[in-house]
């Protein structure tokens, strides 16, 4: 994700999205907020379901602005199950259209990809939209027993 530059705006803004989240415990902007290089957010683990722990799992967020479409990655990783999940729009695997998703558990030794499509298009939507699967689907459909 070397192309684009970093709009503080944006950032403020997915921040907020990041701290309305359940899961949420704080977020913080990498490596200070000064150079707004991503957003990590530290999860409860025991808000998330299945519940995990002892460590905390964590989310990170980096956006550029770039034409025809933002790049952006939305990965979420649980060291307690070893598992790695995310969103990608950043022209790696084209082959799978302009954005895809990918997941890995301890178990397998490469991740797997698809194609990902939104219904959102702005920024916080698509976010919020990310965060909505990640809580209710991905992670209850893809960690239950590891």
């Amino acid at each position: 994700m070397s192309r684009g530059s970093e709009n503080p705006a944006i950032y403020r803004t997915l921040k907020d999205v990041l701290e309305r989240q359940a899961e949420v415990i704080s977020v913080w902007l990498e490596p200070d907020a000064i150079q707004k290089r991503f957003l990590a957010a530290k999860i409860d683990p025991q808000r998330v379901v299945p519940s995990t722990g002892p460590e905390s799992p964590q989310l990170e967020v980096h956006w550029k602005l770039t034409a025809p479409h933002d790049e952006f990655r939305i990965d979420y990783a649980d060291p307690n199950v070893g598992f790695h999940c995310g969103w990608h729009q950043d022209g790696d695997h084209t082959h799978l259209g302009a954005a895809h998703f990918q997941y890995q558990t301890a178990s397998m030794e490469t991740p797997d990809y698809e194609e990902a499509v939104f219904e959102a298009v702005s920024p916080p939507k698509l976010l919020w939209e990310c965060c909505d699967e990640l809580f209710e689907k991905i992670i209850p459909n893809y960690t239950e027993g590891l």
